[in-house]
């Protein structure tokens, strides 16, 4: 048996001529038919009604109504396309006596604001800079955390929990980054901008339309690149998000480096992919760099983490420094922060990244690599 509308199985019921197969007779149909379209129509006039009186709320409702699975993002993360922000917006701004933005380092751009070598010779890697005690000798261990701005709930325990000198990574897609940005400077913790970068796995792991991506031109990945870079100012440099693929190839990645030194910041490697040229593309280009010596949290546990840590202290007392890398995540935080109480004691300087960043050893391209 058919499946029957509301409409006509009310019909049914009302006694209408049917046929023996349960279908209206052509009698019924014409003398039904005023009543069916006047029904339609009042069910549409108050469908148009009610979105004009209740305007997003019924939409909401309606969709919450509708059978499936709906994501809702958490508030100030949604992933829309947001206005660049405008030049004339970008004042100086030092909160908490650290300074966040500063026109003399900006400038104008279809995209907004980008970072460049102040008149004076004032650069962001410098400006944004965290001090600390450049003669104190003990081995220096920079902390790195990447991700925030995906999760507001991880952002926050990350500005509570973790202490100045460990510095923040911010991912560009976020609504109003800016204002977390300033918060994180106001603690007093450095910045990063994540600029997204092609991995291996592309597209299985696809990290957004505004990627660095190796077959890209090179103008194209630095109009893409200027479009992360105009997210948010009062940071000392980059560092990659995914990016294998992009950073094993030295076509790609030297621009890039090219462009971060132009404009005075710091590129930070977060180490994870063997295959990555940053360093070679440093030497060749003249840009700062740091390059993450451990991933803090390949394994996600507590163990996991304080083991990656105490190989971090190991390298550093080997080397005299060590950088690593973490992701804004709550056993992680809570590891770093447990770590850094204590790490000090033990004979360890905890710094911003921008005190292990240097220009390596220039070394000119061959003519092959032109």
């Amino acid at each position: 048996m058919g499946l029957t509308t509301p409409m006509v199985a009310a019909e049914i019921s009302e006694g209408a001529e049917t046929s023996p197969e349960g279908e209206l007779s052509p009698a019924s149909r014409k003398r039904r038919s005023p009543l069916l379209t006047f029904g339609i129509g009042l069910t549409v006039l108050v469908g148009l009604v009610a979105i004009v009186l209740l305007g997003s709320e019924f939409l909401a409702w309606a969709a919450d109504r509708d059978a499936g699975i709906w994501l809702k993002l958490e508030p100030g993360l949604a992933a829309a396309p947001h206005p660049a922000p405008h030049f004339s917006l970008v004042e100086s701004r030092s909160p908490g006596g650290h300074l966040a933005a500063d026109p003399a380092l900006v400038e104008d751009s279809a995209f907004g604001p980008l970072p460049v070598i102040a008149a004076d010779g004032r650069s962001s890697m410098a400006a944004y800079a965290r001090p600390f005690d450049a003669n104190d000798k003990r081995p220096r261990i920079a902390i790195v955390v990447g991700g925030l701005n995906v999760s507001a709930n991880n952002t926050k325990l990350t500005l509570a929990r973790l202490p100045p000198p460990v510095t923040l990574a911010f991912v560009p897609f976020a609504f109003d980054t800016q204002a977390t940005v300033d918060l994180a400077r106001e603690a007093g913790h450095e910045v990063l901008l994540e600029v997204p970068m092609e991995p291996f796995d592309f597209p299985e792991s696809d990290p957004g339309a505004h990627a660095l991506m190796a077959a890209a031109s090179g103008e194209e990945n630095i109009r893409r690149l200027n479009w992360s870079l105009s997210r948010f100012t009062g940071y000392v440099g980059i560092t990659n998000l995914l990016g294998a693929r992009f950073m094993s190839e030295a076509a790609s990645v030297e621009p890039v480096l090219r462009e971060t030194a132009r404009r005075g910041l710091i590129f930070v490697d977060n180490g994870a992919s063997r295959s990555s040229l940053a360093l070679t593309a440093a030497r060749h280009v003249d840009a700062a760099i740091a390059t993450g010596t451990l991933i803090l949290d390949d394994v996600q546990s507590k163990d996991g983490v304080d083991k990656k840590l105490g190989e971090l202290e190991a390298e550093a007392r080997r080397n005299g420094s060590a950088i690593g890398i973490g992701s804004a995540l709550p056993v992680t935080i809570a590891r770093i922060a447990a770590w850094a109480e204590s790490v000090e004691a033990r004979g360890f300087l905890l710094v911003p990244i921008s005190a292990l960043a240097a220009k390596p050893p220039r070394q000119e391209q061959s003519s092959a690599r032109r």
